[in-house]
């Protein structure tokens, strides 16, 4: 095995110093609440008991989950979730599919504001550290019209740390035997009583290789290289607080072709947020606000050779594009079991492509949005209604309704059901109005109409079974025509589908559990198997151990059924993945990772094989 020689170094200086992490702060919900007996316990800002916003996400994860698990950012922790697909995007990078909802169909909150690539669609899971997130929360409906427009799919919610607390430094070194390298730390400071500064910085250096099919031969380096740093200057004082984060990273790699693809290059890519967040009281309003800019600066090069000498003319491109918007809320409680919300917000995105024949296209797109709604918790029964309006500016679109309705009965302290009824819209993204090559502009926004039906047991404690099943119909579905060489609304795409998820607990010191996910995709206009990479059927099994307070592992058996990449299967696959911490001391934990344990060969896409078997060490230091 090929550790890294800086993972190796690294890992003495922390072992000399002292500087480690085993115990650190922890959300007060976790996975595994016996873990947290007699340690120090945080609270997250946005998870207290009176937070202006309740969603209907729940909690999936934890950073000390993460820790254990070796995960190294936010894609890392994602992959670990059964209903969340993690895979390989044409464009490079990773994207993320729950329910085969894609892209701007899927929300991504980061301390509650929405975030996304402005230009895309998507967003880099890698650019957020393990060791900045406290909470993973995760909806597997549509998001509210209370959050704004957007998310007619599904919500992820991130939770980072607090910039308030006890002084300290936490960091994170990581090698593998593909070569690659990883570090990220995150440390606050108390500036005053009421003050507080937290600042993150992120590194990566990865020389892992891809076999590459015809017409070329040999590998692919993928010389991924990126670092990225963030900031939050936090005022708290009773009910109110002033958030002002910052964050910021540059990259450069290589994207594998598919089967008879260029090579594209990015070299760099730069992204840059700005946000300001404020949450008050005043007399019984809870009140919420934030305002953010988002900037992409992103160049790339395709070439026809493996060697990357011969540039495709008129091949290359370079993106500027930047998001702005505001949002605010208000929320009232009357009396102990009701409270009603009110929400609106704008947002704005711009971009301006260069192609390689100096050709420029340019794209602005408004959306602004109004929602109302109320929550009502009452003995057995929750409501969580909410109706707005979303009014699109720069797309060739009236306005549309959009609604959400969860309800939610227990039917006996073991048993409960729960309803979720949505309306949601998606304008398209810049890209796919803009793009010279395959944009349209004439696109018009996606609509979609969502049911689910949901039963969770718990008959004792430590067993947990959840059985769901859902259907999204989406008009105006958005996809590549073939024959006309662009993008077009194709009607309608349906797609249903099942999900099971079951944990034991065994012994104080053993969990068992697995998942089940069965979804298809039909259009009227396209038949059946109407979206790419979208597996039939996913599942897996695990098992997880402790041996005292020290000692732990998993073992995860995956099953990734067969997927359609450009009119070709790809075969299905079964992978076993594998995981171990040792508590070394009190401030230092040491976590081993074998993904692919037994070096199994499959296609991440047609032409792209898996990397093989990819062993990873990492190393976490807590200094207070």
């Amino acid at each position: 095995m090929r550790l890294c020689i800086p993972l190796l170094a690294g890992a003495v200086l922390l072992c000399a110093s002292g500087v480690a992490r085993a115990n650190g702060d922890r959300p007060k919900q976790d996975a595994n609440p016996s873990d947290t007996a007699g340690k120090e316990v945080i609270v997250v800002w946005d998870e207290r008991p009176d937070k202006p916003f309740d969603r209907d996400t729940e909690l999936r994860l934890t950073g000390e989950d993460l820790q254990k698990r070796g995960a190294t950012n936010l894609a890392d922790a994602l992959d670990l979730l059964p209903d969340v697909y993690v895979r390989s995007a044409g464009r490079g990078g990773l994207q993320i599919d729950i329910r085969a909802a894609r892209k701007g169909q899927v929300k991504v909150l980061i301390d509650g504001a929405a975030v996304t690539d402005p230009y895309v669609g998507n967003f880099d899971l890698t650019s957020i550290p393990v060791t900045d997130i406290v909470q993973i929360r995760v909806s597997t409906s549509p998001a509210s019209p209370i959050d704004g427009a957007g998310g007619s799919g599904a919500v992820i919610e991130v939770h980072t740390r607090d910039a308030i607390g006890k002084r300290m430094v936490e960091a994170r070194l990581q090698g593998q035997n593909v070569l690659g390298f990883d570090a990220s730390a995150t440390g606050r400071l108390p500036l005053a009583k009421t003050l507080a500064l937290r600042l993150s910085a992120s590194g990566e250096l990865d020389a892992g290789d891809f076999d590459l099919a015809m017409p070329y031969s040999g590998t692919l380096d993928e010389k991924r290289r990126g670092a990225g740093g963030a900031l939050r200057l936090e005022y708290r004082r009773g009910s109110r607080r002033v958030a002002l984060d910052a964050f910021a990273y540059t990259r450069s790699f290589r994207v594998p072709p598919g089967q008879n693809d260029l090579i594209p290059v990015v070299d760099p890519e730069t992204a840059a947020r700005l946000g300001l967040s404020v949450d008050d009281k005043v007399g019984k309003l809870r009140l919420r606000g934030n305002a953010y800019v988002h900037y992409l600066r992103k160049n790339t090069e395709r070439f026809e050779d493996a060697a990357l000498s011969v540039p495709r003319p008129g091949a290359s491109d370079d993106v500027t594009a930047n998001r702005a918007g505001a949002f605010a809320l208000a929320n009232r409680p009357f009396g102990k079991h009701l409270h009603v919300i009110a929400s609106t917000s704008v947002d704005r995105e711009q971009a301006k492509a260069r192609d390689g024949n100096d050709m420029v296209s340019k794209g602005d797109v408004s959306i602004w949005s109004a929602a109302a709604g109320l929550q009502v918790e009452k003995g057995p029964l929750r409501i969580d209604a909410a109706g707005g309006v979303a009014v699109p500016f720069g797309v060739d679109a009236k306005a549309w309704p959009e609604a959400k309705l969860m309800a939610e009965y227990r039917l006996a302290k073991p048993l409960s059901l729960r309803f979720t009824g949505a309306r949601k819209g998606r304008t398209p993204t810049l890209r796919e109005r803009f793009d010279r090559n395959i944009g349209n502009p004439d696109l018009g926004p996606e609509q979609a109409l969502f049911g689910e039906l949901a039963v969770r047991m718990r008959p004792r404690d430590g067993i947990g079974i959840d059985v769901s099943a859902f259907v999204r119909d989406t008009d105006n579905m958005i996809r590549f025509d073939l024959d006309r060489g662009a993008l077009l609304n194709l009607g309608n795409l349906v797609v249903r589908g099942f999900d099971v998820r079951a944990r034991f607990t065994l012994t104080h010191h053993v969990r068992v559990g697995g998942s089940w996910v069965f979804q298809d995709a039909y259009s009227p206009e396209i038949g059946t198997n109407a979206l790419d990479f979208l597996p039939h059927h996913r599942g897996d099994a695990w098992l997880n151990a402790r041996f005292g307070d020290r000692l732990g592992g998993w073992l995860r058996l995956r099953y990734v059924g067969e997927q359609i990449d450009r009119n070709e299967v790809l075969p299905g696959r079964v992978v076993l993945d594998a995981s171990a911490y040792y508590r070394i001391s009190a401030k230092l934990r040491v976590s081993l990772r074998v993904d692919n344990t037994l070096g199994d060969d499959y296609l991440l896409r047609l032409g792209v094989n898996n990397p093989g078997r990819v062993v990873t060490l990492s190393l976490y230091g807590r200094l207070d």
